[in-house]
């Protein structure tokens, strides 16, 4: 009779299958991890910059603009005689050229998207808050039109 001393045996092919099992499930949540980081992180940075971007077309218009001409309400920017008007919307942050004209969607919001304007010595404050689902960005700035 032989001896066979080489070789595997069925419970070590096992034992080794469960380790990489486990090796390869480990790497595959944190894969699932880093991408569903990724993709928050991602619109955290959408929103950030439409929030950016609909101040500065805020400021855009805001700042050639007389500001005897220029009307605040608490939640419209009223910017000349002829309708050119910044305010909100139930869908976001809207912009309209004249009274005659339809409005622009400049930044798509959720409920409680917010857009503040008030005047104080020759300044136009605006607070500009953006949501979207759970994420909320905040913006403040003061613009000086031309007098």
């Amino acid at each position: 009779m032989r001896n066979k001393t080489s070789g595997f045996a069925l419970v070590e092919l096992m034992i080794a299958m469960i380790v990489a099992g486990i090796g390869i499930l480990a790497v595959s949540w944190i894969l699932i991890l880093n991408q569903s980081s990724w993709k928050e992180g991602n619109a955290k940075l959408e929103l950030q910059r439409d929030t950016y971007y609909a101040i500065l077309r805020i400021e855009h218009e805001l700042k050639p603009a007389n500001l005897s001409d220029v009307v605040c309400h608490s939640s419209e920017l009223v910017i000349d005689n002829n309708g050119k008007r910044f305010f909100l919307g139930s869908d976001g942050l809207h912009f309209q050229k004249s009274s005659s004209d339809s409005s622009e969607l400049v930044v798509e919001g959720d409920t409680g998207t917010e857009f503040h304007v008030a005047t104080s010595n020759d300044v136009v404050n605006i607070n500009f808050t953006l949501v979207r689902g759970n994420l909320e960005s905040f913006i403040t700035t003061s613009v000086m039109p031309r007098n």
